[in-house]
């Protein structure tokens, strides 16, 4: 009789190194078939590593470190960003100072009736 197949639940840095790992090749700007080709691995498995699903071993986190263009140590968090209402705030008032300092007349021009929108927008105060 065959065995049911139980799913093997991962510690919680599988999770951020899965958030992590999609984080990094998406700032690189490839496909995971072009990350499975440069850490020669198969397309199929970077999804697994992706979602979560699976556990790589440290020769496979280095080799996917160096076909990102980046450290083994980067891609493995130790713990998860913060999340918070106030600290999303902080990031957002900090990109936009440092937007403003930067600005031409073109982007504020295309900046204005972008904020206008946003504050009526109905989801807002959700």
């Amino acid at each position: 009789m065959a065995r049911k197949k139980t799913r093997l639940q991962h510690a919680e840095i599988v999770r951020l190194f899965a958030a992590r790992l999609r984080e990094v090749r998406h700032s690189r700007g490839l496909t995971q078939a072009e990350l499975a080709r440069q850490a020669h691995v198969t397309t199929s498995y970077i999804w697994r590593l992706e979602s979560g699903g699976a556990a790589p071993g440290i020769d496979l986190v280095d080799r996917l470190a160096k076909a990102l263009g980046t450290t083994a140590t980067d891609l493995l968090p130790a713990t998860a960003p913060p999340d918070t209402l106030a600290h999303l705030r902080e990031q957002a008032r900090s990109l936009f100072d440092r937007l403003l300092q930067n600005a031409d007349r073109e982007t504020l021009l295309m900046l204005c009736p972008l904020l206008a929108r946003l504050g009526e927008s109905p989801t807002r105060n959700r």
